[in-house]
């Protein structure tokens, strides 16, 4: 009887069968060092976290993730392309606002964007793009590098540190590591036993530099470092493997792309021109009420608040509905007729116009309502929100006349870059000093102090400025006059302000992680008026 064997078939099966099981992966020492680094890196960013009350201490998690990686790609020969190092530098770029910014939420973001900058910066790194050169794909290459990419390592953190090929290192590292935690339980006895003693206390207190009421913080963080390093180190070897090189690849998006678009164009005109249509007969019905903002007036019966709140939202909401209208028509129109393609690309310019017709509004009725009350955080924040859509509105146009610009990576860098602007522009203590120059110069009325209080640190240079203003007012009121000056706005504000400025400077202290640039300037504002 005879048996035929067929290599290629077994082999073919062999490589199947290694899909499901694969063979555990070696390391190298490289790979081992950098295992010993993830964990580090995990413990740092335990602590550092939440970054809005460590935002100095989230900075340095960042600067050594990006260093300690680069460093380690040298060793293992990446070739970095110019995308890989553009998303890095965007990275530790808006991360910065951590340090030049002290507006918390603009710190939770800048330290999110430049944690999720450092996935893509390591997967790209070892070419795992989805496409080269400018790609459409961008956004999901920033998804699959978080979110996909460090789940389909082959091997993990802990096998990498006690690696055989660096057994001398892991096994030195290994049982000083027994020692350490072997020693935990006398030593703990120990400080038990010796804590009555205060100077003893004090001397470690020194000597640590830190209170011991954090050891469980301490203890926790250790703990979750393993976790957080091992997702580290696990992005960087999957990276390195290219192990998610057959999930969620360019062909699937494109055979999803095309699976979508079935609509007819005349379907889609006909989905879109009864909105445009509501688009014309709103903007005829309201047009002097939308005007009254470019002329610089108030529209009788309403007041500034509501008017100007009115547009930021109808804005808000017609810009999202427009932006979904044009991703359906772009998404899911069929493609090929160079007619159809045309009425397409001018359906998408005159609904992108109806936006840029609302947004230009918006602003106006938002720059009324700045000129009668001033800057707050949130009309700032509305002001730089409205740029980004224009901008990208902008960019939505030039596509249609454009047609080899890619809009994704364009829209993606318009947002990077603005959040960039808004978060090194030091925007609140620009809100203060607009607000005080104004003041100062009469033409803003009152001042709200509680408005402040938002601003943090950023203020505080602004309110001593304001208080010098103040006092020098004072002093120039003739001395016959001055029981009459003591009930005025001027006087009123001085008082308050004297107060504000007190209980700050009873309030000055912080620890190291906490520092930023608004809070060094601040120390250096009240130190000068000691």
């Amino acid at each position: 009887m005879e048996y035929n064997f067929d290599e290629t078939s077994i082999n073919e099966k062999h490589s199947a069968y290694s899909d499901f099981f694969p063979s555990k992966r070696s390391f190298d020492a490289t790979d081992s060092v950098f295992a010993w680094v993830s964990v580090i890196l995990g413990y740092i960013f335990c602590r550092a976290f939440p970054s809005a009350l460590k935002p100095f201490y989230s900075l340095i998690f960042i600067i050594l993730l990006y260093a300690a990686t680069f460093v380690i790609l040298i060793f293992k020969k990446a070739k970095i392309g110019k995308a890989a190092l553009a998303v890095a530098a965007s990275g530790i770029m808006v991360s910065l606002s951590l340090f030049l910014s002290g507006n918390p939420v603009i710190h939770i973001f800048a330290f999110g964007y430049g944690a999720l900058a450092y996935c893509y910066f390591v997967y790209a790194a070892f070419e795992n793009r989805l496409e080269g050169g400018i790609s459409s794909l961008i956004l999901i290459d920033f998804l699959k590098a978080a979110f996909v990419v460090p789940f389909k390592a082959m091997g993990g953190m802990l096998s990498a540190m006690f690696s055989k090929n660096n057994n001398k290192f892991g096994s030195v590292i290994g049982k000083i590591l027994v020692g350490v935690l072997i020693a935990i339980i006398p030593t703990a006895i120990v400080f038990s036993l010796l804590s009555f003693d205060n100077g003893f206390l004090n001397i470690l207190r020194k000597i640590f530099n830190f209170r011991f009421a954090d050891i469980p913080l301490q203890v926790t963080s250790i703990i979750l470092a393993f976790p957080v390093g091992s997702y580290i180190f696990r992005l960087f070897i999957s990276s390195h493997d290219k192990s998610a090189k057959k999930s969620l690849t360019a062909a699937d998006c494109k055979r999803a792309s095309e699976g979508v678009s079935i609509a007819p164009v005349i379907t889609v005109f006909a989905a879109t021109m009864p909105l445009l249509f509501m688009y014309v007969v709103f903007f005829v019905s309201q047009w002097k009420y939308y005007i009254s903002g470019f002329l610089g007036k108030l529209p009788q019966n309403v007041d500034y608040a509501t008017y100007a709140r009115e547009g930021f939202f109808q804005l808000l909401a017609v810009a999202a509905i427009n932006l979904a209208v044009i991703s359906a028509v772009q998404l899911f129109c069929k493609k090929g007729k160079k007619s159809g393609d045309l009425m397409i690309r001018l359906l998408t310019v005159i609904i992108c116009v109806f936006t840029l017709i609302l947004i230009s509004t918006a602003i106006s009725k938002l720059v009324l309502y700045i000129n009668e009350y001033g800057l707050t955080p949130k009309r700032v924040h509305a002001f730089w929100g409205m740029m980004v859509l224009t901008l990208i509105f902008i960019a939505v146009i030039l596509k249609q006349i454009v047609r080899n610009i890619k809009l994704i990576p364009i829209g993606f860098a318009i947002s990077v870059i603005m959040f960039f602007a808004l978060g090194v522009s030091g925007s609140d203590g620009m809100i203060a000093g607009y607000n005080i120059d104004r003041y100062i110069e009469g033409s803003l009325d009152k001042i709200v102090l509680a408005d402040f209080d938002e601003l943090g640190d950023a203020a505080i240079p602004q309110y001593i400025k304001l208080e010098n203003e103040l006092k020098s007012r004072v002093a120039a009121v003739p001395d016959d006059q001055k029981d009459a000056y003591m009930n005025t706005y001027d006087y009123a504000l001085l008082m308050e302000l004297k107060e504000k400025l007190h209980n700050i400077e009873s309030t000055t202290d912080y620890d190291w992680y906490e520092i930023t640039l608004p809070k060094i300037l601040a120390d250096s504002a009240l130190d000068s008026r000691k």
